[in-house]
């Protein structure tokens, strides 16, 4: 049989908390996007296509530089 003033102890029990004792704070910038790897990955190639398509003459323009630039460096080579 269990005693009455064992109860009565265990309920009168509290944790002891410092007022030192600081708030631990959380490493690095919080988290706050919620998308899978997928969709990460999906959205980023999406904004690539669209920025791709808005300067789509300049892209052309490149193209055709690096073209000349590979195409001299062969001639150049032989």
């Amino acid at each position: 049989m269990v005693s009455p003033t064992q109860i009565m102890e265990n309920t009168t029990e509290v944790e002891y908390i410092s007022i030192y004792d600081r708030p631990k704070r959380g490493k690095g910038r919080p988290k706050t996007c919620t998308l899978t790897d997928e969709e990460k990955r999906l959205r980023i190639n999406a904004i690539n296509l669209r920025s791709y398509y808005n300067n789509h003459e300049y892209r052309k323009l490149q193209k055709r530089l690096h073209a000349q630039e590979v195409y001299q460096t062969k001639k150049n080579e032989v």
